[in-house]
Parts: C-alpha cells; structure tokens; sequence
C-alpha cells in the first residue's frame, strides 16, 4: 500500500519546475530593464556589500524561508538512497539559481542584487533539505513507538508548538509598534523593555488561550507515550510552556511591537491548563477504544483547529466590494503579499502555516481516509487547505493569500512524503474497515 507521489517522473519534475517558477516569480517580478554600463557596474559594486541594517535582516528571513521550501521539494522528490549527499547536490543548486537570479538583477534598474541574497538563499536550501532528512530520521525513531494512535504524537505537538510560537512572534490582534526600533538588538531588547505593558486581565487572549491549550495536551501526552511519568510530563510542558511564552514575547519585543505580561501570562496559562488536562484525561483517552478510533479523534480535533485558526474571528466581511478586494494580482501571486510587508511577522506567518498543517500530511500517511478515490492519500488534506484559505476571502480581518495556500500544500506532502520514507505503511482506511498491512498487522515497518 506504499504510496509516494513524488516517485513518479512527472510529479517529479513539475514540483520542482513549479517551485523554480515561484522563485523567479518573488525575485524577478518588476524587472525594469536597464543595461546602462555604468549603472550596471555601480550595482554590482553594490552587491558585493554585506548589509546588516533592519530591512536587510528581513530580506534575509524572506530568503531563507523561500529557499527552504525549495529544498524541502528537492529533497523529498530525490531518490532516498543518499540523503545527505542529496543535501550537498540541492545546496549546491539552489546557491547556482541564487548566483542566477542576483546577476539578472544586476540589468534592473528596480531589483537589488546582493551577496547577502546569495548567502541566505543558499542556507534556506541547506536548512530545508536537511530539515526534511532530519524529520524522515526521528519520525523513523519514534513510529515504533506510536502506542496511541499510530500516529508518532511527538512530530505532532512539535510541529503545533512551532505553529504556536509563530503565532506568539506574529499575533493576529495585536500590531501596534514600539517608537524607536531600530539598531542592534541590544537597542532594541532595552527600547522593548521601556514598553512594556504591565498586566490587564482584559489583555488576556481568550482566543489565543483556546488554540494554545491543545499544544499543551498534546504535548503532554506525547511525553508519556515516549515512556515518561503522567505527572513529570505536565510538570514539564507547564514549566516549559511559559519560559516559551516568556521567550517569544521577548523576541517579539526586539522586532519592535510591545511586550505584553498579559500575554505571557495567557500564553503560559494556556500551555499549562492543556498539560494538567493531559494528565487528568490522557491515560484514559489513550486506553479507550481501538487505535483507528483514537486515530479519529485526532484527526477530527486537527481538522477543528485548523478552522478555528483559518477563520478566527468567524465574522463576515459585509459588503462583496470587501470580497472582491481580495482577489488581486497581489493576492494570487507567490509571496506577493510578503512583499509588501516591511517586518518579520509575514514571514512568521507563512512558517506558520507549515507547522500547522505539516502534521496533518503524516496522520494521512499512517491513516488514509481511504486508500483509492477522490479521497485517497494526501487529497483530503488539500481539500482542507483550498476550503479554508478560499473561505478567508468572506472572514473579517482574514485576507486571502495563494502563499498562504501553496504552502499548506507543500507541508502536508512533506509530512506525507517523509512519514511513508521513514517506514510508516498505512494501519488502515480511516473511514473504512481496518486493513492490516503485509508483514505485522497494523504497523509501520522500520
């Protein structure tokens, strides 16, 4: 029943056609043509100048995040005989397509070519292609012991966490900015502390504390599938919840919007209030029913979360002229709306949307809705993601990203991919009757 979409020739070449079009397009788009000698000689001047200043900081982020993603859909479309030799050959391409794409910009008169481009796309090819490899290898560690659902619930709440702290960097609610953020980070740590907002109950997210209560439990039970006491694991999901919210906020602060106690506190509480419900509620939960039915659960609560993430605050817009605004040339061109942002919370905010949906492509890798059809495999998942960003366009404050989408995409077949490479076969149809893999009945092959 082993399924890998990306063995085939053809699915091969258009991921990584598609992924190099998306690049050109983010990095060549407004190419004004200008092939003056003299400018061209001044631009290049230019480019060989390592730039630290805030606005370069952020390109830096953007690029790495780009080519991440192309290392990512490299290395999952290469054969798995060498991974690690495979993440030298795609670091080495995307530095070859980074050097391309900077020396074209050299003939524009709207684009910037820099050495700095080329450094941080070459790292977010070699973070991406060894971030893919590294997950194919713990989840290849720890599948044997998914005791509760088949699911490994570690890659899980991980994956969560990290959806949960690009949140905490990049909240919804909250934009307005410190005066004064520029210079070092040191600067700017001390200009955070200057602002900081004390404690109101009325701060306190209870939206944020609804979607981070699950990370917690999740977490929490996790642990405890891994062999820890029920007590120690929300002892330390608790403690470690909110050096996490105090962390963030922080960092939160240096990138120049206030720090908020009332934030930590909510963030930290939340963490904490999921970890004790774990513990209370966990073994037994864990021991009711069968796996497929555990499994269910799951996937059911993922698929809750991701609406209520998708389409939080649910008011509608109220006029269509609303509506049609957010289908624009920016909208539905790749990392066109991260390009009109000036700060990290963009860039935030599409990693988010990685982590939150990249479990989702490893639960259908253990638990196929079905194993043929219009729901076989990964397909329910992108359903999901299509229903959820299109319905963005009629939420209030939500807006309509096809990066946002593209991205969802490419993490579901990433955790899908990399959960079938590292040796977990499907337990069973999710919806359909329980059919036994070859070999050990309902269980993933080392």
């Amino acid at each position: 029943m082993t399924f890998d979409p990306t063995a085939h020739r053809g699915v091969r070449y258009a991921a990584r056609s598609g992924y190099v079009l998306v690049v050109l397009l983010a990095t060549l788009t407004h190419f004004h043509f200008d092939s003056d000698p003299a400018m061209v000689a001044w631009r290049w001047h230019r480019a060989l100048v390592f730039a630290t200043s805030g606005s370069d900081v952020v390109d830096a982020a953007r690029n790495v995040l780009l080519f991440a993603g192309f290392g990512a859909v490299w290395l999952v479309t290469s054969p798995r005989l060498h991974p690690w030799r495979e993440v030298l050959w795609i670091t080495f391409i995307g530095c070859v397509l980074s050097a391309c794409v900077e020396t074209a910009q050299l003939l524009s008169a709207s684009r910037t070519s820099s050495v700095n481009d080329v450094t941080t796309n070459t790292l977010g090819a070699l973070l991406g292609a060894a971030g893919v490899v590294m997950m194919a290898q713990v989840l290849a560690r720890l599948h044997a012991r998914a005791t509760v659902t088949g699911v490994p619930l570690l890659t899980v709440a991980a994956s969560y966490w990290c959806a949960v702290g690009a949140e905490m960097f990049s909240p919804l609610y909250r934009h307005g900015m410190n005066p004064w953020t520029g210079g070092s980070i040191s600067h700017r740590l001390a200009n955070a502390l200057r602002y900081v907002k004390p404690f109101n109950v009325e701060r306190v997210s209870l939206t944020d504390m609804a979607l981070f209560a699950p990370g917690g439990a999740v977490m929490q039970v996790a642990l405890v599938e891994l062999g820890m006491g029920n007590g120690a694991a929300a002892w330390l999901v608790a403690g470690a919840g909110v050096l996490f919210s105090i962390g963030v906020e922080i960092a939160h602060g240096i990138a120049g919007q206030p720090i908020e106690v009332s934030a930590i506190v909510g963030h930290g509480a939340a963490i904490a209030l999921g970890a004790v419900l774990g513990w209370c509620f966990g073994p037994s939960a864990a021991g009711r029913g069968h796996e497929r039915q555990r499994a269910r659960v799951l996937a059911a609560a993922l698929g809750v979360l991701l609406v209520a993430w998708a389409w939080r605050p649910f008011l509608p817009r109220v006029s269509w002229q609303a509506v049609a605004s957010q289908v624009t040339a920016v909208h539905l061109t790749p990392l066109g709306m991260l390009g009109t942002t000036s700060d990290l919370f963009g860039v935030m905010d599409v990693a988010e949307q990685f982590f939150l949906y990249v479990s989702i492509g490893v639960v259908l890798a253990v638990w196929p809705l079905r194993y043929r059809g219009w729901v076989a495999n990964v397909l329910p998942g992108l359903y999901l993601a299509a229903v959820l960003e299109v319905g963005q366009m009629v939420v209030l404050s939500r807006v309509f990203d096809v990066t946002d989408l593209l991205t969802q995409c490419a993490a579901m077949a990433v955790g899908f991919v990399v959960a079938r490479r590292a040796g977990c076969e499907p337990r069973g149809e999710l919806l359909g009757r329980m059919r036994p893999v070859a070999g050990h009945a309902g269980e993933c092959e080392a």
